[in-house]
Formats: C-alpha cells, structure tokens, sequence
C-alpha cells in the first residue's frame, strides 16, 4: 500500500478530532448527560472515589470508571463542565479507529485495517450519536473492541498466555465502565472463534484461567469496596431489566419488527454502500478466518440484542468495530472514477455551505450567529478539501466516503449545535438565577429535573442533595408548590419553584441569607417596613 494512503489515517482522525471539538461546549448537558456530570462533580467534592453518588444517594447502576476519566479531565480542564464532560467520548472514538487499524493489519491485512479504521467513526451512531455526549459508550466500545481485537490478535500468533490475560484485563476495564455487558461481548468472541476454528479446547485452558484471575481482578476489588450485595443485584437488575418478560408484548413486537431497520440506520451510510455494491456484485466475498470469527461474534450480539426487546440499538455499539474490519475487507478493493469522485467532493463542499447558510438562518433566525458559524465551517472545509483531500487515493470508494462523513460532521458540528442552543430553554440562565436567589441559605432539592439540578450544583459549588424533608430553615427547588413559595422559574414547558417551610422571603438586598437567618421574626419585619418606607 502506498505511503501517503497510510498516512493518510493520520490526518483523517486529527480532522475528525477538529470537527468533534467545534463547538462541543455549547450545547447544554442533555439527556443522560446531566447524571454524569453530577456524579463526577460530586465524586471530586465528596472525594469518595468508589462509591459514585447522585444528588448524595448512592448510585449502583453504572461502575465508576468512566466518572474517573471524567473527574481527570475536569481537573486538567479547570471544572466539571461540557467540554471536560464530553472531551473523553471523542478521544475514545479515534482511539478505537487506532486500535482497528493496528490489530487489523494482522488479521485482514492493511487495506482492509485502514478501511476498517475509517468506516467504525462514520458510523452515524458513532459519527452524530455518541461522538460527541457524555455518556460511557464509546469508552465502553474502545475498552470491549480492545479486549476482543488483542485477544483474537495475540492468539493468532500462538501466544496464548497474553491473549487471555490482556483480553480479561480490558474486559475488566469494560465491568468497570458500564457492568455485566462487558463479559457478554468478550466470551462471544470466544466462542465465534471456537464455531470458525473448532479450538474448544482453549476454553478450558490454563492460560485462560489464569488471565480471568489475574485480568477480572480489578472488578472484583471494586465490588468488594463497595456493598458488594447491592451492586450485583443491581448490575444483575439492569440486564434482567431488558428481558422479553420485562417489556410490554406491544412494545416487544414493535421493537423485534423495527431492529433490522434500526441497525441498518444507525450504521449508514455503510450498510447501505455495502448493499448498494453487494448488489453490483462488487464485493471481495472470500473472507479469512479472523474476518470470519468477526462476523459470527457481530451477528451473535445483534441477536442476543435483538431477542432482548427492551435494549436500546447503542448497547450494540460495541460490536460495531468488528463490523467495521470486515466491512473494510469487503470494500477495500472497491474504486470510483477519479474524475467523479472530485466531482462528488466538490458539488457536497458546495451544497453544504449554501444549505447551512439558508437553513441557519431559517432555523435560528439570527443572522448574525449564522454567519460565525459558517465562517467556522468554511475554514474546516478549507482544510479538508485542500489539505486532506489530496493526501488520499480518492478512487477508493471508502476513503471517498470517509471524507463526505468527515464533512457531514463538521457541517452538524457548525451549525446544528449552536442553533439547538439557541432554541433550547435557557437552563444556563435558570439555575444562575436559582445560585443568586439562594445564595447564603442551605438548598435542598425534592426534584429529580437533572438538567437544572447539575447546574445548580455547579453553581453553588456544593452538592445539591435530594430530600423529600428538608430542613426548615431550608430553601428547596420543587416542582410542585409547597410550603412559603419565594420565587417561581419559568423553563420551557416545566415549572420550578424556590420554596422554604420557615423562611417567609428572599433578601430584599443582596443581605446574605446567613444573616437573614439569624434575625429574630420581628427583627426581619422592622427590616422589611424600613426597606418599604426607604422605597416610598
């Protein structure tokens, strides 16, 4: 293979790392974003680094490893904020890409490695989904694909003793990340490795039971710091949670009807380059015998998925990058036309940007905002038309795709975030006016909102506990009116309320609440009437 098509991995991730970091901070923490960065930020304030809570109640659903990660990027970046919270998922995608191409080029050879490493970060699931969010599964997809693709590649060169224990090692890491799942995938290589070779018997090997003791050790001390009793149940919990016995027979049927559907678009544009082809009858069909292990353990996690109707399509992430190798084998000798594929880049560079201006401008109705972001993008596509774009072999129908989602991203990085800020209700500016009004007062919370209870927390600086009786002398936030209603909070379609069982007001002046506190009831009332005169 040419120089310039292996450096050209290189520069692909740097791009894709620059387009992942376009605007990563702007958007506020949504969906289970806020849970994360409440438990990092109370992980660092707390500094019990074992036991993750949220709003100080013990949380047993996820192991604390990613919250580790998060808490070490926080302290480098200077807090607990968007950009530490979200950084880790994007540098866990492009070192995925890394460890595809690196133990790929052993098992399918480098064409196939390289085309591999380009296709796992375009999956849209990967490329829109998880890129970029603060949530445990690209880690997680980074820690199991290393497990199985070192295992597979270590047992390939018959050395077997490093297989297993690296391959338990990351598995442990994998437990560590977001529980019993992390096993499930690894033991399925083994076993598709088993079906594909007819080695059984290193099942049952020494080396084997020697790396599960040595690699799954460090899960087992966690669960042993912590109360082990309800950790497992818990873990045990959520898996048992998805069983076809635990879901609506609606929703189970609904869900088995629409998984092949579903995979088929989180996966795009692959699957459909590789129908689309598969159709042309262009594709190198004679696979190995790793790319034939890949496969089997692809196809048998998408079944265990797809048989458990309550999971969601992304708990099969990891599986993706096994995909992706034998993707990459499949397509790696498949060209365009030179000329066409110019035209192709060319005509997209020129589409994007007449889109993004009229469709910004249209959707944020602000002109001004627009405008900075395109200027943002156009210097992105400036820099991938005319510094990546000419790096690479462009016949080869993957780089060229590549390249397309590379720009895709950027395009959803520039203009999409921004204006979905724009729209969104202002939680930011909610939770400033909950600090300022609750300054110098104890605040509890009796609402499981997330969104508005991390930025409070991060506001205030302390952890925000959740109580349904807080104490009298107390502020609370609560969604339901109860007790002195001092303040009301408007946030899109819900309502929030600043209340107190004793406290009958808010500071008039910015007299800190300690001090309101200690005046006796009629002092705060002279207070009051000479504040009302003064204002007379």
């Amino acid at each position: 293979m040419k120089e310039r098509e292996s450096e050209f991995l290189k520069w692909f991730l740097i791009f894709l790392f620059l387009a992942f970091l376009i605007n990563i901070g702007v958007l506020v923490l949504i969906h289970e974003e806020p849970r994360r960065g409440i438990i990092t930020f109370e992980m660092l304030k707390s500094q019990n680094f074992l036991q993750p809570t949220v709003l100080g109640e013990p949380y047993y659903k996820k192991p604390p490893l990613h919250n580790w990660i998060l808490a070490f990027f926080s302290l480098i970046l200077g807090g607990v904020k968007e950009i530490s919270l979200r950084l880790p998922s994007s540098i866990a995608v492009i070192l995925t890409s890394l460890v595809i191409f690196i133990t790929g080029r052993k098992l399918v050879g480098k064409k196939g490695a390289l085309a591999g490493a380009l296709i796992y970060p375009t999956f849209f699931i990967v490329l829109i989904g998880y890129g970029t969010k603060c949530e445990p599964d690209t880690l997680f997809t980074l820690l199991v694909s290393t497990a199985s693709l070192l295992w597979l590649y270590f047992m390939e060169g018959e050395r077997k003793l490093l297989a297993w224990t690296l391959g338990y090692t990351f598995t442990a890491l994998a437990l560590l990340t977001k529980g019993l799942p992390g096993i499930q995938f690894f033991l399925v290589t083994v076993i598709s490795y088993g079906i594909v070779t007819g080695k059984w018997r290193e099942l049952l090997s020494r080396e084997n039971l020697f790396g599960a003791l040595v690699g799954l050790s460090p899960f087992i001390l966690w669960l042993l710091a912590v109360k082990s009793d309800v950790a497992v149940k818990t873990l045990f919990s959520e898996v048992i949670s998805r069983a076809p016995r635990k879901v609506p027979l609606i929703k189970a049927v609904k869900n088995y009807l629409s998984f092949p559907l579903r995979l088929v678009s989180a996966t795009v544009p692959w699957s459909l380059v590789l129908l689309y082809y598969g159709y042309k009858r262009k594709l190198k069909l004679n696979l190995g015998k790793a790319e034939k292990v890949l496969i089997t353990a692809f196809l048998i996690d998408s079944l265990i998925y797809w048989l458990f109707p309550g999971s969601r399509l992304r708990y099969l992430m990891p599986a993706l990058p096994l995909l992706s190798i034998v993707i990459g084998a499949l397509l790696r000798e498949v060209q365009i036309l030179h000329k066409r594929a110019k035209e192709v880049l060319r005509f997209t560079a020129e589409v994007v940007v007449l889109v993004g201006i009229v469709g910004g401008v249209i959707a944020s109705k602000n002109p001004s905002l627009t405008l900075k972001e395109t200027l943002i993008f156009i210097l992105f596509l400036y820099g991938v038309y005319f510094f990546l774009a000419p790096r690479l072999n462009i016949t080869r129908v993957v780089f060229l795709w590549a390249v397309l989602m590379l720009i895709f991203r950027g395009f959803y990085s520039s203009y999409f975030l921004p204006i979905a800020q724009n729209k969104y209700p202002p939680v930011r500016e909610v939770a400033e006016e909950v600090v300022n009004d609750s300054k110098g007062f104890k605040l509890y919370t009796k609402t499981k909102y997330l969104q508005l209870d991390f930025y409070v927390e991060r506001g205030r600086n302390e952890i925000l506990k959740f109580t349904e009786n807080p104490p009298a002398d107390s502020l609370f936030i609560t969604q339901r009116k109860e007790g002195n209603v001092l303040k009301e909070y408007r946030l899109g379609k819900h309502t929030f309320y600043l209340s107190s069982y004793s406290i009958r007001e808010l500071p008039t002046k910015r007299q800190s609440g300690e001090e309101l506190q200690k005046q006796n009831p009629e002092k705060r009332n002279r207070s009051k009437e000479k504040s009302e005169s003064l204002q007379g």
